[in-house]
């Protein structure tokens, strides 16, 4: 059975990883095409940090300089009193225990203590405020009789910092109305004026460098274990049949047969006599047929087993249809029925290059 790369895919429009420069004012970003989706906006700093629209914030926090095991003793290492925020004084009596773990120790404070959690970093205790930024505080009391067992100091307000401010999208007044530019805009400077961004978004269409704004691009595709994802049968037949009808006939030096004229149709004026629809349909039933014999071959001198879905074996009909929103448009739809005698319908559409003039349309690809 013959399979084939799926390279027909519809386009995400997504640009990925833009690297920006800020502007003088240390906080706005231009990006180079206009975002359509905001919820897609993802906005890395210098490669390193990822910023969400309200910003990169941390909470007050601080870490022993004494190695576990602890000893305890009672009335004269056994207290750890402090604030939280702007809370009251809260106090806690350890238990008298020689050898005591630092995982140990943490648990006992995290069951006690509440806006601030502590935990275990190299053997050593460290805490955290549940808050962040900088309204997030601790205050550790000089009455702290087990902070020298910790290596914590006292007397002294531990406070969050705000790492990164947040952002927000605006509108460019200067640009188009139906394509906006947004700027992504800082809530405050940024320190350095060496700082750089990396953006992901989704953008429009009309705006799109990865599939030039027809919509479907044509590349690989991987599944979640890294294989190149494939097709058979009627999705085989359907994705080979495009490529010959939209192939430049003598494009490829070593198969001069293969591809169609139907390019050459784009610009030309729809004239009453019907020429240019006759050319059109006219190459797309020379084309099915070249192709209908290829696959014969295949199956007859290779030989090669050829499904009954994936073999082309009648073009029933080709019609030409202008669209009723725009008279610059004509669709293609063509139904092609396979072995296993079940129609399947391609269409495709064919719009001027340029605005319409007194004459009649001529065409361009869309999708």
């Amino acid at each position: 059975m013959s399979v084939d790369l799926a390279i027909d895919q519809l386009c995400p429009h997504a640009v990925t990883d833009e690297a920006l420069f800020l502007d003088a004012d240390r906080q706005t970003i231009r990006p180079l095409r206009p975002i359509s989706s905001a919820m897609s906006v993802k906005v890395y700093l210098n490669h390193t940090i990822e910023v969400p629209p309200f910003g990169v914030a941390l909470p007050a926090k601080s870490s022993g300089t004494q190695k576990g095991p602890f000893t305890i003793t009672t009335g004269a290492t056994d207290v750890i009193e402090l604030k939280v925020n702007d809370g009251v004084v809260q106090k806690v009596v350890l238990p008298a225990l020689a050898q005591m773990s630092p995982i140990r120790v943490a648990a006992l404070l995290n069951r006690q203590f509440t806006g601030i959690v502590f935990s275990v970093v190299h053997d050593r205790l460290a805490f955290a405020t549940q808050e962040t930024g900088l309204s997030s505080s601790i205050f550790l009391k000089s009455t702290s009789t087990a902070a020298s067992v910790f290596g914590f100091t006292t007397n002294r307000e531990y406070r969050g910092q705000q790492l990164v401010p947040g952002w927000t999208l605006i509108n460019d007044p200067n640009t188009l109305e139906d394509r906006p530019t947004r700027l992504i805009v800082f809530d405050a400077p940024l320190v350095s004026d060496s700082d750089f961004v990396e953006v992901s978004y989704v953008t429009v269409r009309e705006e799109c460098r990865r599939c030039g704004g027809i919509g479907v691009e044509n590349d690989w595709r991987y599944s979640s274990n890294g294989q190149t994802i494939v097709i058979r049968n009627e999705s085989l037949l359907m994705q080979e049949l495009q490529k010959i009808f939209y192939t430049i006939q003598g494009s490829n030096p070593f198969h001069t047969w293969y591809g169609t004229q139907l390019i050459d149709a784009i610009g030309k004026k729809l004239a009453p006599n019907g020429f240019t629809q006759n050319l059109i349909v006219s190459n797309l039933y020379q084309a099915f047929s070249r192709w209908q014999s290829i696959k014969r071959q295949q199956e007859e001198n290779v030989p090669q087993f050829v499904s009954d879905e994936e073999f082309p074996f009648r073009l029933l009909s080709i019609n030409l249809e202008a669209s009723t929103d725009d008279p610059t448009i004509i669709f293609i739809t063509a139904t092609i029925q396979n072995r296993s005698m079940k129609p399947i319908q391609l269409t495709r559409g064919l719009k001027i290059p340029q605005s319409l003039d007194q004459g009649t349309p001529g065409f361009r690809l869309i999708q």
